[in-house]
């Protein structure tokens, strides 16, 4: 009963009834702001989206825009710091095909093959100009396949450095080979000729109606040789890098390839031998042999594409070897929108880093 009372009176009290009431409207607005808050921030979070990871460098070893260090005065008595390497993106016109080095093709009329006469030979005369006082470590790119994808190849000429040279698939349009050939001189690209040889996996894989391969007729590889040495006047050189392939099987055949490295070391040619480690070729001029030392983007298998990573990771690898040798080549190709991408932006950052790219007909022989 005395609670009852108690009760009652607590009720019948107006300051502690008002009290309460104003404690309870109290802890409802406060509720109501912090849920309010809560509510406005996972408003903005949608809005704005997840938090983007940074952009991932364009070159992971050094950034191709990265500023250099300000040059700072040498200290008294300090040996002087050795100048910049050579930057090799300046334009420099390569001469036209001369007339009075090359000779009609036999079995192919209207076509010219390229000659030597007396000690001027191709190899001299289409060279792109180089500063041979240069001493820093070298490098050279050799993109095969060119000429099969006429927009690759255009951009291929006009926006990556002139020191890149350019291998030519003997199989491009007839109508796009002057074309194609001035274009390279005009922008200062060393160009080569593709030889299709029989590669390693024929005849799962093959090089095209005109390849020389290590069944046919000796007759029939003389002919085929002839027709894809005039393919392009006004080139350093040949290769057996062909549209992505290498001619390895037919250049293991000591016989067969004998008549390619005869009739190139004759012409006053440089042969490039794809086949990163190759033996010495016993019926070729040392001094006309380029060998080269690794192919940035091999397939890692048949139906995958290559990535721009691989791409980066054998670039920083063929820029070591040069860095170590003194001198590198690297092999590309055919020409592909990721892998330009990549070479052009590896070729950006070279001289801050102490190389030089150079053109195939500036690299030593191996024998030297």
């Amino acid at each position: 009963m005395a609670d009852d009372a108690a009760y009652a009176a607590t009720e019948s009290d107006p300051a502690r009834t008002g009290s309460g009431a104003t404690r309870y409207r109290s802890l409802m607005m406060f509720w109501a702001v912090v849920l309010g808050m809560l509510a406005a921030g996972g408003v903005t979070l949608q809005i704005l989206g997840p938090v983007r990871a940074p952009p991932k460098p364009a070159w992971a070893p050094i950034a191709a825009t990265a500023a250099l260090p300000k040059a700072t005065a040498p200290r008294p008595n300090a040996a002087p710091a050795p100048a910049a390497p050579t930057q090799a993106n300046e334009t420099k016109n390569i001469p036209p095909p001369d007339p009075a080095m090359q000779e009609p093709a036999p079995d192919f009329p209207g076509r010219f093959l390229p000659i030597a006469v007396g000690d001027r030979g191709p190899a001299t005369l289409y060279a792109a100009p180089f500063d041979a006082n240069d001493k820093h470590p070298r490098v050279a790119m050799v993109i095969s396949g060119a000429g099969l994808d006429q927009d690759a190849t255009l951009h291929l000429l006009a926006d990556l450095p002139p020191a890149i040279d350019v291998a030519f698939s003997a199989y491009m349009p007839e109508s796009l080979d002057d074309q194609f050939a001035a274009k390279a001189r005009q922008t200062g690209h060393e160009c080569l000729v593709s030889i299709p040889m029989e590669p390693a996996l024929f005849p799962l894989t093959e090089e095209g109606s005109h390849s020389l391969l290590t069944g046919a007729e000796p007759e029939q590889n003389r002919q085929n040789l002839e027709w894809a040495l005039s393919r392009l006047t006004g080139c350093v050189g040949a290769t057996g890098a062909s549209d992505g392939m290498l001619g390895e099987r037919y250049a293991q055949t000591a016989t067969s390839f004998d008549l390619v490295l005869t009739e190139i070391n004759r012409r006053g040619l440089i042969y490039l031998d794809p086949r990163t480690g190759a033996p010495a070729l016993d019926k070729a001029d040392p001094a006309m042999v380029r060998v080269v030392s690794l192919v940035v983007d091999p397939p890692p298998n048949p139906d995958e594409p290559v990535t721009a990573d691989t791409i980066d990771n054998r670039l920083a690898v063929l820029e070591h070897m040069a860095a170590v040798h003194g001198s590198a080549i690297g092999l590309a190709g055919p020409p592909k929108p990721v892998l330009l991408e990549r070479i052009a932006i590896w070729a950006h950052g070279l001289a801050a880093r102490g190389i030089t790219l150079a053109p195939l007909t500036a690299i030593a022989p191996a024998a030297e």
